[in-house]
Order: structure tokens, then sequence, then C-alpha cells
């Protein structure tokens, strides 16, 4: 699987660098999975979060987002072995918010989208636009 660097449009919506801060993953991905503006997921998921009384980034949040906006909790992908697949060798074509070891981030067209390469970690499960 390819990796492509990329802040998800922080930087751009004037936000701080990415290399100051890199505590928004879940905002990160998930703006880059569902193609929109940065500062629009931001806003939403604090909405939200206000909502639920709870941060952005703690999974009942963004699972509850991801829900509302047509994402489906998928299962851990397993090898023959039953083991957890690599990100680096899962063979994914789609878009998906991946769960990898405390770490969001986002597959597209089977390339991993993030600020730094976490290839070497295990799909945990993943989020996909409307299927169960």
């Amino acid at each position: 699987m390819e990796y492509i660097q990329t802040d998800g449009g922080r930087k751009a919506a004037g936000y701080k660098t990415t290399r100051d801060y890199q505590g928004d993953c879940v905002v990160r991905s998930i703006s880059i999975a569902l193609d929109q503006p940065y500062t629009a997921t931001f806003l939403e998921m604090m909405e939200l979060g206000m909502e639920m009384g709870g941060y952005p980034s703690i999974k009942p949040v963004y699972e509850e987002y991801l829900k509302r906006k047509g994402w489906v909790k998928q299962k851990c992908p397993r090898d023959f072995k039953n083991k957890l697949i690599k990100l680096r060798d899962w063979l994914f074509n789609d878009t998906a918010v991946v769960s990898n070891s405390g770490h969001l981030t986002c597959v597209k067209d089977g390339a991993v989208h993030d600020l730094w390469d976490c290839r070497y970690r295990p799909v945990n499960t993943y989020y996909v636009k409307g299927s169960a």
C-alpha cells in the first residue's frame, strides 16, 4: 500500500502547522475520507462533542459522527492464520477511516493518507461509507 503525506488541509485552513500539533488524527483522517474541508469537519465534530459531553477525538464521539454521515464500522480484517493484517499488506482500494493502535488514518484508493507513515501498524476496526 502506498503512503501519501498530507495534513488533510489543516495548515491551509489556518491552524497550527502539523509539526507543532499532532493530536488531530481523528479530524484529519475523517476530513480526508469525507472529502470535506478540515474546518467543517472540526467544527461539526466539536459541536457533536459538546452535545455528547466529550472531545471529538474520543471513540464515542467520532463513531457517532461517522454514523451520522452514513459510515459503518467493520470488523478487523485477518489473514489466513487469523492474525491482524498490517496496513501495508491490506489490499483495499476504496475509502476507509482506519483505527490502528490508538491512531486513526485514512485509506483512499489503495493509499494511506496521513501526516506520518503508519503502515507498519495493524488494521483494527475500520469504517466505510454505507455498507454493513
